[in-house]
C-alpha cells in the first residue's frame, strides 16, 4: 500500500483543510512540517515542491489541496465495517474481495474497482 507524507506548516489554513479531510476519510498519514522540522524541509526542498500543502504518495507528487486527485492516488480506500465501523485499508483493482472484521468477526464484501 502507497504511503502518504503530507508536507505542511502549521500557520497554513489549507494545510488544516488537508488533515482536516485525511482524518475524515481515515487515510493515515505522515505529517512533515517545513518550519518546525529541518529534516522535513530538506526533503520538501529536495523534491522542488513549491507550496504547501504538498504530498508524496507512493512515488507520486501533488502540490495544493485536491481531495479527489489525492483519493484517485491512492492504491487503496478506507471501509468500515458494517457492523461495528472499525476501518479497513481495502486495496483496488481486486475485484470482489471478502473482509473478515478483527474487532466483531463479520464478514463483509466490498467490490475494488
Amino acid at each position: 500500500m502507497k504511503k502518504v507524507v503530507a508536507y505542511v506548516t502549521q500557520t497554513c489554513p489549507h494545510c488544516k483543510t488537508t488533515k482536516d479531510f485525511l482524518r475524515s476519510h481515515h487515510i493515515p498519514f505522515e505529517e512533515k512540517d517545513v518550519n518546525a522540522n529541518p529534516e522535513a524541509l530538506k526533503e520538501f526542498n529536495m523534491l522542488k515542491l513549491t507550496g504547501v500543502p504538498a504530498f508524496l504518495v507512493g512515488e507520486e507528487l501533488l502540490v495544493g489541496f485536491n481531495g479527489d486527485k489525492l483519493l484517485s492516488m491512492l492504491d487503496f480506500t478506507v471501509e468500515p465495517c458494517p457492523k461495528c465501523g472499525v476501518h479497513y485499508k481495502i486495496p483496488k483493482g481486486k475485484g470482489k474481495i471478502r473482509v473478515t472484521c478483527k474487532s466483531c468477526g463479520t464478514q463483509f464484501e466490498k467490490m475494488t474497482g
